[in-house]
């Protein structure tokens, strides 16, 4: 089977990047054509690509130029799939007629643009903003009726999309295994994520902070970049505990990171999936989620972790010092979230994916 995904890039290290890495090595290995068109790829893939993945940069530098190439090369690879990751190919990708299937994933939620708004503090117009995503969403949602499949990455969100009939979800494969698992006795929280509104990094100082000063034998580490760095500087002011935040680049192995840790913090006001907590899951780790839309509640049980009410910060304090200050408690759910991490390993997501490719082709 032939299948060709087609991005803007591969040098970011987004969930995107990671989820499409970790999906088409595993296709590829397992006996599938892969192929992966790049608009202008300015850098080395972020995340190790396996050789067998065949890659094109069109080193497009227009938008005419780019639906130009893409067709051209469509037609001279005559793939059986051709899955649009949601970026700038999306309006475009099923207007070729190069007869291939073509899949929307969609890697966020529904309402992501909205729910991104509403988490800017000290916005002006909020509402004229608010007004233009909303439009813009509009929009995508046009979009979507014209793939022959839209794939999600989770059940409540193909209710927010209203259930059409070519949607479906798949959750997103966990993207490294590790043998080494964390003892979830070292006193450090840890969160990984843009530094974006959307990932809630300034809810989790702040929640953070409001323990912080009774547990001052504890540390957090935030892993990543955006837009909100300096407000998260800010924040680590006002509460007073620059001694304890540690703020990090991206780091290609984040699971050397996550071992080194005993609890993961997932902030988000709004998520596709939420792809880190099952990588904090595999290394042993439990988890404090808010109930963002729409991952959290998918993955997290009442035995690998804690889910508060969405944007509720004092309740995301007191779970975080609910871990924090029983170590059974925290070390039996990072040994039930090993157990209940499987169902996340690729091998029992991707059949998944095989299932669809079968059916839409089989209907060709």
């Amino acid at each position: 089977m032939k299948i060709v995904y087609t991005l803007d890039s591969l040098h970011k290290s987004g969930g995107t990047e990671r989820v499409l890495t970790t999906k088409m090595n595993w296709l590829a290995e397992h006996g599938c054509d892969v192929t992966i068109i790049l608009i202008h790829n300015v850098d080395k893939p972020f995340f190790p690509l396996s050789p067998k993945v065949k890659v094109i940069d069109l080193a497009a530098n227009s938008k005419k130029e780019y639906r130009r190439m893409l067709t051209e090369k469509l037609f001279e690879i005559k793939p059986d799939i051709t899955i649009s990751a949601g970026g700038p190919e999306m309006p475009i990708l099923y207007k070729i007629k190069d007869g291939s299937k073509k899949i929307l994933e969609f890697h966020y939620t529904k309402n992501f643009l909205i729910n991104f708004v509403k988490g800017l503090r000290n916005i002006r117009f909020r509402q004229l903003h608010l007004l233009k995503v909303w439009l813009l969403q509009k929009q995508l949602a046009y979009h979507t009726k014209f793939y022959d499949k839209l794939v999600g990455l989770t059940a409540r969100d193909v209710g927010l999309w209203g259930n059409p009939h070519n949607m479906t979800f798949v959750h997103n494969p966990l993207s490294f295994r590790s043998e080494k698992k964390s003892t979830c006795m070292n006193k450090r929280i840890i969160a990984v994520g843009s530094f974006t509104p959307a990932k809630g990094m300034d809810q989790l100082i702040e929640a953070f902070g409001i323990i912080a000063h009774k547990h001052t034998d504890w540390e957090l580490d935030l892993y990543g970049s955006g837009q909100d760095l300096n407000l998260l500087h800010e924040l680590c002011a006002r509460y007073d505990i620059d001694n304890q935040v540690s703020i990090h680049e991206p780091v290609p192995d984040i699971r050397e990171k996550i071992l080194e840790s005993s609890i993961y913090a997932f902030p988000s006001r709004s998520d596709g999936f939420g792809l880190v907590i099952t990588e904090a899951m595999e290394c042993g780790l439990p988890t404090v989620a808010m109930d963002c839309p729409c991952g959290p509640r998918e993955i997290i049980t009442k035995d690998t972790g804690i889910i508060v009410p969405d944007q509720d910060i004092p309740a995301f304090a007191n779970a975080l010092e609910k871990l924090m200050t029983d170590d059974n408690l925290r070390t039996n759910m990072g040994h039930n979230a090993v157990k209940e991490v499987k169902r996340f390993y690729p091998d029992a997501i991707m059949p998944k994916w095989i299932e669809i490719f079968t059916q839409l082709t089989e209907t060709k």
